[in-house]
């Protein structure tokens, strides 16, 4: 699923300032990512886990950073962004579980959603925007890695494995379903 309809979205977010608000978008969720994933992190017992973890917790701090200020110079205000009540479920379900393999599953279902609006943004992106898309694509790729290597040692039965892929279901399912409420604010 991912993206129902990247060819709009792709026309939308061909104007530089409507891809300055994808932007916005983007910086305000990774905060809530490291905020919300921050303070999951004590409970994180694995330490090698407990390092993935970090790791995309301050990838996207920077990542936040390389957007928002990405957005100011293309004229947008990323701190005025505030996420329609379908963006603010995506924080409130990560918020819900309470066991690492369930937060990483959500996790990894959310960056695959991620990786795919990248590549839209990459295609119809001026050369600075690419150049912002392309850093953070580096680091997305990096952490489905992790993340795949994660499951592919844990998702170690059948009941796992399927806790994992239901998990994502519900991650990819929510990101489209924001997207088709984003793709209004991006053209509005």
């Amino acid at each position: 699923m991912s993206v129902r309809n990247p060819e709009r979205l792709r026309e939308v977010l061909s104007d530089p300032k409507r891809l300055a608000r994808a932007f916005s978008r983007h910086a305000y969720g990774m905060l809530a990512w490291v905020d919300l994933f921050g303070g999951k992190l004590k409970s994180i017992i694995n330490l090698e886990m407990k390092l993935v973890a970090a790791r995309i917790i301050a990838d996207n701090a920077k990542h936040a950073k390389l957007f928002s200020d990405r957005a100011k110079e293309l004229g947008e205000k990323p701190e005025a962004y505030r996420p329609p009540q379908i963006g603010q479920r995506i924080y409130d379900i990560l918020e819900k579980y309470e066991d690492s393999f369930d937060e990483f599953a959500y996790a990894w279902g959310s960056l695959i959603h991620f990786s795919s609006l990248l590549n839209i943004y990459n295609s119809v992106a001026d050369s600075n925007s690419r150049h912002v898309i392309e850093e953070v694509q580096r680091d997305v790729r990096e952490h489905l890695r992790l993340l795949e290597e994660y499951f592919d040692i844990n998702a170690n039965t059948p009941k796992r494995k399927g806790r994992a892929e239901e998990i994502k279901r519900v991650a990819d399912r929510i990101y489209a379903d924001r997207e088709d409420e984003e793709i209004k604010w991006y053209a509005s």
